[in-house]
């Protein structure tokens, strides 16, 4: 996960050869591991906690799997290495087994396995295939995204020993509601000591990126290389950031004054094109690029292509009054 956060965030083609062989070792394994059968592929034998015993497609491991083998030709591609590997891994990617789901408490929630482990008391690994697996986002189907909210809703892990870190990221991806997720931030740092470490934790130092991971992500979200500037964030509440680094190697700037974006300011590192959707629903949007008024786009979402190192700022063309 790591590797991926970190090859998509910058595209370093350095770190990407340096990292491929091990990416592609990952992908080796589960191209041995996984059955196809009746058109899909299924796991088994993989526990989704420990101790849970033998499970079928528990479902943290799709999650998991899109990642790795969507990152895996995404660094083909861009790297220009085994172009011939690359239609067994669309396959492979194209027909994983869904993400399981059960009725509890009248609501459907995901279960956490297709056959044996249906539900945990604690921990987060039943949202993990959300934060930090990454294969449910704002693009998703809605019915996925309300199965995602709903098991938010009943797993209540805002508080726990070494799951928050993917408990509080996992609501935004999902548009969990931004109050709840920023009261529920504060109670959390009521049990942390002012570097970030839990409280009575024995875990160390894994949920010391709970606070800023969760906060960047409502004020900034590029998953799935689809760029949101305050996605999950209430618009009654001012807030600007600078320089969060999301996929594609952006660097991103904004702010939002009295429920409006004032502007979003976009500094290109690799040239890639970038997806945005527009800050200004509805309205006509003035590119500046390098300081220099540039085209006029208007649509729900634009795409952006861009040079290595231009600086581009956006702004609505005729602000309301």
């Amino acid at each position: 996960m790591n590797m991926a956060q970190r090859w998509r965030c910058t595209y370093d083609p350095v770190y990407g050869r340096r990292v491929y062989p091990f990416v592609v070792a990952v992908v080796d394994f589960w191209e041995d591991y996984l059955k196809f059968e009746d058109g899909r592929y299924v796991i088994y034998g993989d526990a989704i906690h420990e101790g849970s015993g033998q499970d079928k497609n528990p479902v943290l491991t799709p999650g998991l799997l899109r990642n790795v083998l969507a990152v895996a030709l995404d660094m083909s591609e861009t790297l220009g290495l085994d172009a011939d590997r690359r239609t067994k891994w669309r396959h492979m990617l194209d027909h994983l087994s869904d993400f399981t789901t059960q009725e509890k408490n009248g609501r459907t929630v995901f279960r956490y396995s297709e056959e044996g482990t249906d539900w945990w008391p604690d921990n987060t690994l039943g949202i993990q295939h959300i934060y930090p697996g990454g294969a449910i986002g704002l693009d998703s189907d809605p019915r996925l995204l309300e199965v995602a909210r709903n098991t938010i809703d009943l797993m209540q892990r805002w508080l726990d020993g070494n799951g928050s870190n993917s408990f509080f990221p996992a609501a935004v991806r999902v548009g969990y509601d931004p109050n709840v997720i920023l009261q529920k931030l504060a109670e959390y740092t009521e049990h942390t000591v002012p570097n970030g470490f839990q409280k009575d934790n024995p875990h160390g130092i894994e949920n010391c990126s709970t606070v800023p991971n969760t906060i960047n992500e409502m004020l900034c979200m590029g998953h799935g290389g689809v760029l949101r500037v305050f996605p999950v964030w209430p618009r009654k509440h001012d807030a600007s950031f600078r320089g969060i680094r999301t996929w594609g190697a952006f660097l991103v700037s904004s702010s939002l004054q009295n429920g409006c974006v004032q502007y979003v300011r976009l500094h290109s590192e690799r040239g890639r094109s970038c997806t945005l959707v527009n800050p200004w629903p509805g309205r006509e949007v003035q590119l500046f690029r390098n300081g220099e008024a540039a085209e006029r786009v208007h649509d729900e979402r634009f795409l952006l292509p861009t040079s290595a190192g231009e600086e581009i700022v956006l702004k609505e063309s005729q602000p309301r009054s």
